[in-house]
């Protein structure tokens, strides 16, 4: 399986052509993503609820009924999409934004508003973690490997800030000239026309050659991560605690807004601004700096006195800049805060645990919502905001203790989920052998012993199902070392271990593919 490092006149061409094939099948999803988010309705939904009948206290429990939903749905649509379609799990929820924006411009009641809310979140429930899972597959597919999953899932991201910004500015104008229900309805055709290009969208199939985990197992295994003791703990509460003030922003800013009557024109400029920090914030947690101690103290306090300009501002000027600041540096820490996560949970459970966590997230925002509604209509918006510096403290200490530390110690790898060898034990002579002990009882054959062509689209798709089936570091060394054809010494170094360890797991991953396709051509299961 091993090749040469090919020479750069010779890779140009073909890597070229393989970036240009991987742009050309995310093309549907980029589109997605921007029709999915140009909601013209968000900027000026806050004004448009209290003009049927909302109070401050309405519209925490507003949030709260979406913020139930989410959670409920969540795990069972995802089973829906592995079982079934991802894809068209992916319908399903533009479908349900379409119920939701319909009935909500339909809405002249409180309690028909709440329908509207109900759909919303089947639609989060059905989007969240389905449309990254897309995306990873898609490239693990096309390259063999999800190094460059960071960077398709922020290009994401900025293509659904673009649509956020886009939709804010134009929704208050939307606003202005017609009517706050027009919004709503103008969101439709986005809608659809997102579903209508996820059918040119040709879905991975890698997910259905897995055999299922069973549930009872994968269950208990999930558990036993998220409520173990450990520096993990703290990188979960830190998650949990800045997605409540990102959600909380998202969600409640606008109440500020209409506290200090601010007109309807500024409301789509003020929205675009809270979007626009969710792309610049991307961007900015990526930067090495985020990782030292000063500059994390120095953006911990930021964070709280964004929170403190909430609860004491009067004028609109310095409540809207600290809401898209507050905003902006919550996602840019939320960045190596994801990183650290997923480097402590083993590859066998970290969907699992990520979805976990987001299920955290939602059930903890749910009474975080009830209280700041309730507080804004008995105290006021102000009153609030010291709610906000509350869990802004909380989140600077958290960062502090999570952010400038090494890597988090990965969990301990359940014991059914141990790397299996790359060929079963009795095709070895026993260690008592007097003559060859540990040696072959039954060597590898050569392929030209079963007269089949290796270069066959289905020795192919065995091939990257065995890789994708391996531990994540033996996969990533047979993709750098086989794949992409780097030298040892290079991958090496870019994965931080000795030369022995890398021809250790390179030669664990060769047995593993090899074992696969001997089984296969011998005419057995994998």
């Amino acid at each position: 399986m091993s090749r040469p490092p090919a020479t750069p006149d010779r890779t140009a061409t073909p890597d070229a052509a393989a970036r240009r094939k991987l742009r050309r099948r995310l093309a549907p999803l980029y589109a997605t993503a921007f029709l999915q988010n140009l909601a013209l309705w968000v900027p000026v939904e806050k004004l448009f609820m209290t003009g049927i009948g909302f109070d401050a206290a309405g519209i925490g429990v507003m949030a709260a009924v979406y913020s139930i939903v989410v959670p409920v749905f969540e795990v069972p649509s995802g089973l829906l999409a592995d079982r079934w379609s991802r894809r068209g799990v992916l319908v399903l929820a533009c479908a349900a934004a379409v119920v939701s924006v319909t009935v909500g411009g339909l809405s002249r009641s409180v309690g028909m508003y709440m329908v509207a809310a109900f759909f919303l979140g089947v639609f989060f429930a059905m989007q969240s973690g389905t449309f990254e899972a897309v995306v990873y597959d898609t490239l693990l597919e096309e390259t063999g490997s999800s190094d460059s999953f960071e960077r398709v899932i922020g290009r994401v991201r900025v293509v659904e800030s673009i649509a956020l910004v886009a939709s804010a500015l134009a929704g208050g104008v939307i606003a202005e000239v017609l009517s706050l229900r027009d919004t709503y309805f103008l969101t439709v055709p986005p809608l659809i026309g997102a579903a209508l290009a996820l059918f040119f969208f040709r879905e991975p199939r890698l997910h259905k050659t897995e055999e299922a985990e069973p549930l009872r197992r994968q269950i208990a295994a999930t558990y036993r991560v998220l409520l173990g003791p450990g520096r993990l703990r703290a990188v979960i509460l830190l998650t949990v605690a800045g997605a409540l003030l990102m959600q909380g922003m998202l969600e409640f800013g606008p109440l500020w807004l209409v506290a200090l009557a601010v007109p309807a024109f500024w409301y789509g400029p003020h929205w675009a601004g809270l979007t626009a920090a969710l792309g610049l914030g991307g961007l900015l947690g990526s930067q090495g700096w985020l990782s030292r101690r000063w500059p994390v103290v120095a953006l911990a306090a930021l964070v709280v006195g964004c929170c403190c300009v909430l609860a004491t501002g009067r004028s609109p000027a310095p409540v809207i800049v600290a809401q898209v600041v507050l905003t902006l540096a919550v996602v840019a820490v939320s960045i190596p805060v994801l990183h650290r996560l997923h480097d402590a949970v083993p590859s066998a459970l970290r969907a699992g645990v990520a979805s976990g966590v987001g299920t955290l997230t939602w059930l903890a925002f749910v009474p975080f919502a009830l209280v700041i509604g309730f507080v804004s209509e008995r105290r006021g918006v102000g009153a609030a905001g010291w709610l906000f510096v509350a869990v802004a403290l909380v989140t600077g200490i958290l960062m502090v203790v999570v952010l400038p530390g090494g890597p988090v110690t990965p969990a301990a790898v359940p014991p059914e989920k141990e790397p299996e060898h790359a060929f079963p034990a009795d095709r070895f002579l026993p260690e008592s052998h007097p003559e060859w002990p540990g040696h072959w009882a039954s060597p590898p054959v050569a392929w030209e012993t079963f007269g089949l062509d290796l270069s066959g689209d289905r020795v192919l798709a065995e091939v990257r199902a065995a890789v994708l089936d391996m531990p994540a570091e033996l996969r990533r060394v047979i993709v750098l070392r086989d794949v992409e054809g780097r030298p040892p010494s290079e991958v090496a170094e870019a994965l931080g271990i000795s030369a022995a360890e890398e021809g250790t797991r390179l030669h664990r991953a060769r047995g593993l593919v090899r074992a696969r396709l001997e089984q296969y051509l011998q005419g057995q299961e994998p």
